[in-house]
């Protein structure tokens, strides 16, 4: 008994013909009689009763199908789990990203993917860029988004795309008119600055020692929309990474261009002993064309003078 002989079968019950199944089938009807008569040889009953306008199914004929018609629903359901799969409408995918681009950008990138694909699960948590790299490693998490690359075991890193730093001022500061701002143009500012831990933060410190300009660091956050909403309060000025500005309004903070550029890489991090799925492949490539679309549309933004 195989599935070719139980198709032929099923085929006859539901057309009443012999002929009719095998053009379904796409086979001649001496092939479609042969599958029947093996079929019959394995159960060790008739299946049929010839008429003359057809055939009908047996007494052991239409218990058999009951039987048949079920297994063909389960092949139907794992067809159908599979085009699921293959569109990248099935499954749960966990992603890991840092807070800025979690709590501000990202949501509405994920909802438009998700919008297609109403079986598909996807849970998003935040972490910042050193601590997301160890969920990727050892909690099983699909893929991560963060600022940070290391050789760390477990992962592998892909660069997503790239953005410069931008000066946040309070409104009204007295340099919020210039189009640009350099470091030297924040000496003996007060200034809000990264959490020693937060790499980025070398960057930052990097551009300032170059150019021999001492700033005034009144606060240390974790966190860049903690930074963000420090300065919008009137605390000092900032450097930050674009994505962490979206949504504060042009009456909370004035952001503008820093010089000397400051670049920040936006990585890919996922896990390097197991494979990524289409859909979390799917996933990243949307993502990738989307955050790039809106990085490149907040520099033109941030490149205007008001």
């Amino acid at each position: 008994m195989n599935i070719r002989q139980l198709e032929a079968f099923k085929a006859i019950v539901e057309l009443g013909s012999f002929t009719r199944a095998a053009e379904k089938l796409h086979l001649s009807q001496p092939a479609v009689s042969k599958l029947i008569l093996l079929l019959e040889r394995s159960c060790g009953f008739s299946l049929f009763h010839r008429q003359k306008n057809g055939v009908i199914p047996t007494a052991e004929g239409e218990m058999l199908y009951s039987e048949v018609e079920r297994v063909f629903l389960g092949v139907d359901s794992v067809s159908a789990r599979a085009r699921a799969i293959r569109q990248f409408n099935y499954g749960e995918i966990e992603i890991v990203a840092f807070p800025s681009l979690a709590t501000r950008v990202l949501p509405p990138i994920l909802a438009d993917f998700l919008r297609s694909k109403p079986g598909l699960r996807v849970t998003l948590s935040s972490r910042n860029s050193w601590l997301l790299v160890d969920r990727v490693a050892s909690q099983g998490v699909d893929v991560g988004f963060g600022m940070v690359a290391s050789e760390r075991p477990g992962v592998r890193f892909d660069r997503l795309c790239s953005m410069d730093a931008v000066c946040i001022l309070p409104a009204g500061h007295k340099l919020a008119g210039r189009p640009v701002i350099e470091a030297g143009d924040l000496h003996g500012e007060r200034f809000i600055a990264m959490a020693e831990e937060d790499r980025a933060q070398l960057k930052v410190d990097q551009a300032f020692s170059e150019c021999g300009a001492a700033r005034d660091i009144v606060l240390k956050a974790q966190l860049t929309e903690a930074c963000c909403s420090f300065v919008a309060a009137g605390v000092g000025v900032a450097i930050v990474d674009p994505l962490s500005t979206v949504d504060f309004a042009p009456s909370q903070l004035v952001v503008r261009p820093f010089r000397p550029l400051v670049t920040y890489d936006i990585w890919v991090v996922t896990p390097s002993f197991r494979d990524i799925s289409l859909g979390s492949q799917a996933l990243i490539a949307h993502v990738r064309t989307r955050l790039t679309a809106r990085i490149a549309e907040l520099a033109k933004l941030i490149g205007a003078p008001e």
